[in-house]
């Protein structure tokens, strides 16, 4: 079995068994090439210790990165490369991180500490090293835990919904020991920091499998989202179709929180970033909005959300009504069409906004407006009528119309 590996990752292992280490590529890197899938990331261990990686790459910029864990960062041609010691984890009272790490001469060591088989193979110059059955589970498309799964998961938390991730990414099953810890231990996900979870969480969304993988470990997903508990089966099931019709993660989030009611408050006790949180409360705080293929009307949704915004909010209620079945055909067709008579507005660069008038607030000022509240008032007032019809958009038109706006302010 023969690994294609970048030529600055072959030239750190080399480097390290010229020096008289052991050396492999480890880890999801091996999983994903036997996968036939570009790793994202190359990770290294090796017998070496610290100091003695230090001393092989003394040509190379290093970087301690994590020397207590046994971590060197090494940067070849660019490219920085975590190389760590094998290595032997401690006992985990916070079911997190090892309290203590001891350093050891044999691979196996290293990778029987890991958490699931398929991510415990490494490969190096005499090939592949595989001891707990990875290649048969990746054959087999399973998730499988090394040796005692309630170990694994008692060491740390987070495994739990990485198996779950690997299972939406991967579309694998996961295996019944492994499962049946998962759902014992599922509690262990509260000793877990909100942002590990929403890091593992959005891949799991991402999942091409997520919707099984959501169907299957609802109860998982309640331990960090109570309030999904609220939604019966088959609500449950209709939330999860609708966010299979699109590859969004604000939009998935958008569509899973939407019926609770408190969809920022969840994503910020979460600890969501600010943007993405702004994002999904946009489109909770528009789901009732009726899209129809009307231009004034479009357009002054467009004042209010933006052009983005608005395709997202499209895309959104698609999603449901596509959800909700052939009963909804007649909505989703007026909302294509509204999707359409949008895009012919952009095409037309037809104005929904402050910043296409033909006038701005320095042009109202040397009209003989007042800066402040009445200026606003007057470029909104503009605006609306732009967008109604009733002025058109040139500058001479819309400060002829401001002369009166001014007469009727001064009085």
């Amino acid at each position: 079995m023969n690994i294609v590996i970048p030529r600055e990752i072959a030239t750190a292992l080399n480097i390290l068994n010229y020096n008289g280490f052991e050396a492999y590529i480890v880890g999801g890197c091996v999983r994903d090439s036997l996968l036939g899938n570009a790793p994202k990331d190359w990770d290294i261990t090796t017998s070496a210790r610290t100091d003695e990686i230090s001393i092989c790459f003394k040509e190379y910029r290093t970087i301690n990165t994590g020397l207590k864990h046994g971590t060197v960062t090494v940067i070849i041609q660019g490219m920085q490369i975590e190389i760590t010691t094998y290595r032997i984890d401690g006992s985990y009272t916070d079911n997190r991180h090892p309290d203590t790490v001891f350093f050891t001469d044999k691979v196996a060591d290293d990778l029987q500490r890991r958490d699931f088989t398929i991510n415990a193979m490494a490969y190096g110059k005499n090939g592949i090293v595989d001891l707990f059955g990875g290649i048969s589970d990746i054959e087999s498309r399973i998730i499988r835990c090394v040796g005692e799964p309630d170990e694994r998961f008692g060491e740390d938390g987070l495994r739990i919904l990485r198996a779950l991730r690997f299972s939406s990414v991967l579309g694998f099953k996961i295996e019944k020991n492994t499962e049946e810890s998962i759902r014992k231990n599922k509690q262990l996900l509260c000793n877990i920091s909100k942002e590990r979870i929403v890091s593992e969480f959005n891949k799991l969304l991402m999942g091409l499998d997520f919707h099984n993988v959501m169907m299957e470990y609802r109860e998982l997903v309640e331990v960090f989202i109570p309030e999904i508990r609220i939604f019966n089966d088959k609500e449950w099931e209709t939330i999860l179709n609708s966010m299979k019709h699109t590859d969004s993660l604000v939009l998935r989030l958008a569509l899973l929180l939407n019926e609770t009611g408190n969809a920022e408050r969840i994503l910020k006790t979460l600890k969501y970033d600010g943007k993405t949180i702004s994002s999904v409360g946009l489109l909770s705080s528009c789901r009732d909005e009726q899209l129809i293929p009307d231009k004034i009307a479009i357009k002054k949704l467009l004042k209010k959300i933006g052009y983005d915004n608005y395709t997202a909010l499209i895309k959104f209620k698609a999603a449901v009504f596509k959800a909700r079945g052939h009963v909804f055909f007649n909505e989703l067709d007026v909302v294509y069409e509204a999707e359409k008579a949008a895009e012919e507005i952009i095409a037309d660069n037809e104005c929904y906004s402050l910043k296409m008038l033909d006038v701005n607030g320095e042009d109202l000022i040397g009209a003989g407006i007042s800066r402040g509240m009445i200026l606003g008032d007057a470029l909104n007032e503009l605006l609306d009528l732009v967008i109604e019809g009733k002025l058109e958009n040139k500058k001479e038109v819309l400060l002829d119309y401001i002369k009166n706006f001014k007469l009727a302010v001064d009085k």
